[in-house]
């Protein structure tokens, strides 16, 4: 994907708004500039058509010719002009006046532009009357007069060419000034957002924590960002941190159990055995490759469970569930002398796929029994309301309050002895958690010792679903 540069766009985008602006307000400007110059032109050429009819003579009575004094005129010698009276007679008419000149004439007192001699004219053609002699007892003679009046536009096209120069040269002018403020005010402006991209760059996977400057926190439209940055980060840096940890502690007990397999392995081959302690030494690296492939499955669960989210389409029944998972509990609890029942309704549908279901159960289960002494007794219960809440008690030896915050570690076990009469490898509530977690539930542990412990797990209900809120009593 190809790279482009923000404030290169900016300063483009703000540049072509001013051009456009400019080049408008020019236009305006000019176009004004035009209408007025030519207002002022066709009051100049009306005025000196007006001079013209003023120079009107008459004779001793009415029956003689009108004339014009030509030496009286003060016209320009480039305009056209010409007078005529009634009976198409000229009375005067300037130097450069020809019938090429009248043609372009029309009949209305108008005026109007034509080409001649290579220029532009701009005239009239006025019909007017002359009052001779007129007094207050009489109103004189009349003369009809008709005068052909045209002036060249040159003085015109000079001036809009001199504003026009004008107007071009500070438009550039000032584009030139606010392109370099433009570019100074988006550095300044931009600041925050460099100065965010270069703690973003600072990052490595050895130290991924981001902290967001000041400058960006104090930017409103940075705050979110950098704020989301932040926490994105932190929750990165925990997950390295996690990982890490998971990492040391899965090569620490697979190291572990592959010793104890090799050691067991060597003690047997140390010396001729009898055939009976030849199938007690495989027998025992049997079981202890068991455990190390039990250890295998759980990591591998954890992971698929903190990895997939829960669907959310998946769906189960989570009293059946309970039902069939506390069934198959009873032997080992028969076996270790402890009491197991369970009450559920007679549905609950949860947000989960079955065998995770099986999994959260089953652990939660598992965990209760073996750190229950004989004689002791194991409670499971699931109620439905506003969600699906489960409790699964003990009557163990119970947990140290010190240990209560460890206890969804991975690897982590009270047992600091890691015996294997203890049971288990210390991912039973890590993968609960990933699973309860997965679907957005909630999971704790209260315990009291020589009580015993209760673990409470929430799950919302799913949509909808038509569940049974009367509790049954399933052993």
């Amino acid at each position: 994907m190809k790279r482009y540069s923000l404030r290169r766009r900016l300063i483009a985008a703000v540049l072509g708004l001013e051009c456009a602006l400019v080049a408008g307000l020019s236009g305006a400007t000019l176009l004004y500039i035009w209408r007025e110059q030519m207002h002022g032109f066709d009051l100049m050429v009306r005025g000196r058509t007006d001079s013209l009819l003023g120079q009107v003579h008459d004779a001793e009575d009415a029956a003689d010719n009108v004339t014009i004094t030509q030496g009286a005129l003060d016209l320009p010698s480039g305009d056209l002009w010409m007078a005529r009276d009634t009976s198409g007679r000229i009375l005067a008419q300037s130097t450069m006046w020809s019938t090429a000149a009248e043609r372009e004439f029309g009949t209305t007192q108008t005026q109007h532009d034509f080409r001649l001699y290579r220029q532009t004219f701009r005239g009239l053609e006025l019909h007017g009357v002359r009052q001779i002699d007129a007094d207050d007892n009489s109103p004189g003679i009349a003369r009809p007069v008709t005068i052909f009046y045209a002036a060249p536009l040159a003085p015109v096209y000079a001036a809009m060419s001199r504003a026009m120069r004008f107007v071009v040269a500070a438009s550039l002018l000032l584009l030139l000034l606010t392109t370099g403020a433009l570019a100074w005010l988006l550095e300044r402006g931009l600041a925050p957002l460099e100065e965010l991209s270069e703690a973003a760059r600072e990052m490595t996977p050895r130290h991924p924590r981001f902290l967001a400057p000041r400058s960006a926190r104090a930017t409103a439209e940075l705050a979110v960002l950098a704020g989301a940055l932040e926490s994105a980060t932190q929750r990165l840096e925990e997950a390295f941190v996690q990982q890490q940890v998971f990492v040391n502690d899965a090569a620490h007990e697979l190291k572990t159990a592959v010793t104890i397999i090799k050691s067991s392995l060597q003690l047997l081959a140390s010396r001729p055995r009898s055939t009976r302690e030849y199938a007690r030494g495989l027998e025992s690296c049997m079981a202890d490759c068991a455990r190390l492939e039990e250890l295998v499955q759980r990591m591998l669960q954890l992971a698929r469970f903190e990895r997939e989210p829960a669907s959310g389409g998946a769906y189960c029944d989570l009293a059946e569930v309970a039902r069939d998972v506390a069934t198959q509990m009873e032997r080992l609890a028969e076996i270790r002398e402890v009491a197991i029942s369970v009450r559920a309704p007679a549905s609950a549908i949860a947000p989960l796929e079955e065998d995770a279901s099986a999994s959260l159960l089953a652990n939660l289960l598992l965990n209760a029994v073996q750190h229950t002494p004989p004689g002791g007794s194991v409670t499971g219960a699931i109620f439905v309301g506003a969600g699906i809440t489960v409790e699964i008690r003990d009557t163990g030896r119970g947990i140290a309050p010190e240990d209560i915050p460890h206890l969804f570690e991975r690897f982590w076990r009270g047992d600091s002895s890691r015996a294997r009469s203890t049971g288990g490898a210390g991912l039973g509530l890590s993968i609960c958690k990933a699973i309860v977690d997965s679907c957005g539930g909630e999971i704790e542990v209260t315990s009291q010792l020589g009580v015993g412990t209760c673990v409470k797990v929430r799950l919302p209900l799913v949509a909808g679903s038509d569940v049974v809120r009367e509790l049954s009593a399933v052993s």
